[in-house]
C-alpha cells in the first residue's frame, strides 16, 4: 500500500509547486502601458490661400528672403525724343506751335535764283526760327536701302546719299513739283526746279546725306535771299573724279558751321520756312563737278530708294529725233491697271543755269520710289498716246524711251519699159 501512494503524493506536490508559482508572477506589479502612435496622413487645407501665410511667415530666422519687384503705381508716361542736341533751343508746348508747323502738301514755288546768281543782292530779312517739335509720325515710310549701292550690271547706278529726313516724317520727293518742272499746271509757270522738296513742319530733324565738310552755313548763299538758311556739303567721295556737293534749304535753324565735319546722318538743321516760300519744307539738291546753281543734277537718281522700290528714268522723243519738254508722263502698275505716279519731262532754257541730265543716263524725267513691279509708261506724242512696258527691280533704275514707231514706207513697183 505504501509504495503505490507514494507517487500520488509526489504528483501532488508538484501540482501544488506549479500552481503556488502561478500565483506568484500573478502578484507582481504591472509595468506601465506602451503607447505606440501609428502615423497618419493629413487631410489637406481647404484655406485656397495657405501659401499666402507661408510667404508672409517667412521660412525660418535663417532662410533667405525672396526676392520682390515693386509693381509700379504711376501712370505710364510714354518716351519722346529731342528734335535737337543744341542746348540753346528752347522746347515749346504742344498749344504753341503755329500754324505753319502743319505740313502743306502743296507747296508754292521753291525759289530759286536767277541766272548769274541774281535774284536779291544783300542780307536776309527773314528771321531764324528754331523750335523743337515733338510728334508722333503719322506714317512710316519704308525703310530706305543703305548707301552707297549700285546694282545695274553696266556700272550706271550711283545710289551714294542718303535721305535727308527720317522715316518718321516725309522723305520723299513732292510729286507736284519734280525736278526739272516749272511746277503744277495750275500755277505754272514758276522757275524751273532745280532739287526736289519734302514738306515737313517746322523743327523737323534735317541730316547730312553723306560724309563730308560743311563749306556753307546760314543765309546769304551766293548772294541770293531765295534759298533762305541753306548748309552745303562738300562730300568726301565724288563720281568719275568729279566733286560731289549737297544743299539744304530755307531751314528754320543751323546746326552746324561753315569748316566742321559731319558724317552720314549727323543732324545738320531744322526744316522751316525761311527764304521765298509758301510752306515749310527743305529743298534738297545734288550739284556734281561744281557748287554752282547750273550743275544740279536730279537727286532721285543719287539718293537711295526705299527696300523693296526702284526707279524708273527716260526720256521722251518726237517725230523728230528732238527731246519733248514738259511733256506728262504716266506711270500705271500693269496688274491693277491703277496709276501710281505722273510727271513731266525737264524744262531747258538754253541758259548756263539749265538743269543737267545725268551723265549716264541722259534722262528727260525720272519717277522716284516705285514699288517693285511690272508697270506701264504713257506718254501724248503728237497726240498719238505712246506706251512702254518696264520691270522696276529694288534699288535699281530702269529706263524707258517713248517714242513714234518708225513709219511704215511702202514701195510701188513700177513695170520695166518695153
Amino acid at each position: 500500500m505504501r509504495r503505490e501512494g507514494f507517487p500520488t503524493v509526489l504528483l501532488l506536490l508538484v501540482a501544488l509547486t506549479g500552481f503556488a508559482l502561478v500565483i506568484w508572477f500573478n502578484a507582481q506589479p504591472d509595468e506601465p502601458p506602451k503607447i505606440i502612435i501609428i502615423p497618419t496622413i493629413q487631410e489637406p487645407t481647404e484655406n485656397p490661400e495657405s501659401w499666402q501665410t507661408i510667404l508672409q511667415a517667412g521660412f525660418g530666422s535663417n532662410s533667405t528672403p525672396l526676392p520682390t519687384i515693386a509693381i509700379p503705381t504711376a501712370s505710364f508716361a510714354a518716351p519722346t525724343l529731342a528734335g535737337s542736341s543744341d542746348t540753346n533751343l528752347t522746347p515749346i508746348g504742344v498749344g504753341e506751335v503755329p500754324v505753319q508747323a502743319e505740313i502743306v502738301v502743296n507747296l508754292g514755288a521753291t525759289p530759286t535764283p536767277l541766272a548769274g546768281g541774281t535774284g536779291g543782292q544783300g542780307t536776309v530779312e527773314a528771321a531764324v526760327t528754331a523750335q523743337i517739335v515733338t510728334r508722333p509720325p503719322s506714317q512710316w515710310r519704308p525703310p530706305p536701302l543703305i548707301p552707297p549701292i549700285s546694282r545695274d550690271p553696266l556700272g550706271r547706278d550711283h545710289y551714294w546719299f542718303a535721305r535727308p529726313v527720317d522715316s518718321n516724317a516725309t522723305n520723299f520727293a513732292l510729286f507736284s513739283y519734280p525736278f526739272g518742272s516749272d511746277g503744277p499746271p495750275q500755277d505754272n509757270p514758276w522757275r524751273i526746279h532745280h532739287g526736289i522738296d519734302m514738306p515737313n513742319p517746322i523743327g523737323q530733324t534735317v541730316r547730312a546725306a553723306g560724309s563730308g565738310t560743311v563749306i556753307w552755313a546760314g543765309p546769304g548763299f551766293q548772294d541770293s535771299a531765295s534759298y533762305g538758311n541753306v548748309v552745303v556739303i562738300q562730300h568726301d567721295f565724288g563720281y568719275s573724279g568729279l566733286p560731289l556737293f549737297t544743299l539744304y534749304a530755307h531751314l528754320s535753324a543751323v546746326l552746324t558751321s561753315a569748316g566742321q565735319r559731319v558724317t552720314m546722318g549727323d543732324p545738320i538743321a531744322l526744316v522751316g520756312n525761311t527764304g521765298r516760300v509758301s510752306g515749310p519744307h527743305v529743298h534738297f539738291e545734288v550739284r556734281v563737278g561744281e557748287n554752282r546753281y547750273g550743275a544740279t543734277y536730279n537727286p532721285l537718281l543719287w539718293m537711295v530708294p526705299y527696300v523693296g522700290h526702284g526707279v524708273i528714268a527716260g526720256r521722251v522723243i518726237g517725230p523728230n529725233g528732238n527731246l519733248l519738254q514738259d511733256q506728262t508722263v504716266t506711270i500705271r502698275d500693269y496688274r491693277t491697271g491703277l496709276v501710281v505716279q505722273s510727271t513731266t519731262t525737264y524744262i531747258f532754257l538754253d541758259n548756263g543755269s539749265d538743269v543737267k541730265m545725268d551723265m549716264m543716263w541722259n534722262e528727260t524725267f525720272v519717277v522716284g520710289d516705285v514699288p517693285v513691279g511690272r508697270y506701264e509708261v504713257i506718254a501724248s506724242i503728237d497726240g498719238t498716246r505712246v506706251s512702254r512696258l518696264i520691270d522696276v527691280s529694288e534699288g535699281m533704275t530702269s529706263f524707258v524711251e517713248l517714242a513714234l514707231d518708225p513709219p511704215v514706207v511702202t514701195f510701188t513697183p513700177t513695170p520695166p519699159s518695153s
